[in-house]
């Protein structure tokens, strides 16, 4: 079943789904500890890194701007094939398709509770990098913003597709687990990739996860971390000049997202 178009959502309509998706995962306990619980685990494990160097870097730092594009796995991915595997099984979604509410509007706000959601928890990770781990103000602000705002679109909608085959709202963690660890494990967040076989580390870049990641590094250090080992310096130009791979890889990742979405997407539910 076709996606609804962006451009015919409502933004008071959708900031009200939104108002109720946050009031449904605050009395969601599982599914609060997998937007906002393992994210906190994840910055606890940190603090044991500060000082310790990685790549030449300080670890905490390193494995914080990692974070940065990680945290888009929980707050936005898990979260969203969750809330949609729900409410197609609970009738929810058919309910609100005879409401008032656009196709758009009712998608809109939970895309926008979630993307909001990771916005908070990666500015209070900027801030906590800055402020307790020894960090700096990101080189390229704006850079930083377009890697993180390009794999919030990318991971909400791969969402979409992986909702419909996700049977019900408790196989949610089920189905997206080999998409986390995949992207843990490809896009240099539990390890460098430096190390790895050149062809196996070429494969890795292209999972959706590890241009987020160069990105965010790359704009948060300075340097360039889109190519092999040493990090050079870069400028402004310089590194968006380097990201441009991985910017192109997003935008695949988003053009397969969209098409897979349009085609799988389910209102109905799965069971009779």
């Amino acid at each position: 079943m076709n996606l609804p178009a962006p451009y015919g959502a409502s933004p008071s309509a959708m900031l009200r789904v939104a108002r109720l998706d946050l009031t449904l995962l605050w009395r969601n306990r599982t599914s609060l500890f997998t937007v906002m619980g393992l994210p906190l685990l994840f910055t606890g494990l940190l603090v044991p890194l500060r000082g310790e160097p990685i790549e030449g870097m300080d670890g905490a730092l390193l494995q914080g701007t990692g974070h940065l594009g990680f945290f888009l796995v929980f707050a936005v991915f898990m979260n969203l094939v969750t809330v949609f595997a729900a409410r197609r099984e609970d009738r929810t979604l058919k309910r609100l398709r005879g409401s008032a509410l656009s196709d758009a509007d009712i998608v809109g706000g939970s895309v926008l509770t979630a993307t909001a959601l990771y916005a908070a928890q990666a500015l209070a990770l900027l801030v906590l990098l800055g402020a307790a781990m020894g960090g700096r103000f990101p080189a390229d602000p704006l850079l930083l913003l377009a890697g993180l705002a390009g794999g919030a679109a990318v991971f909400a909608l791969l969402a979409f597709p992986v909702a419909a085959i996700t049977p019900t709202a408790e196989m949610a963690g089920l189905t997206t687990l080999p998409i986390m660890f995949a992207c843990m494990a490809g896009a240099g967040v539990m390890f460098p990739l430096d190390g790895l076989p050149a062809a196996l580390r070429e494969a890795c870049r292209l999972l959706p996860l590890s241009p987020v990641v160069e990105i965010a590094r790359t704009a948060y250090f300075g340097r360039d971390f889109t190519g092999g080992g040493g990090h050079p310096s870069v400028g402004y130009l310089e590194g968006w000049a380097a990201c441009l791979r991985s910017l192109a890889v997003l935008a695949v990742w988003a053009g397969l997202g969209r098409a897979m979405a349009g085609r799988w997407f389910r209102w109905e539910p799965r069971r009779g």
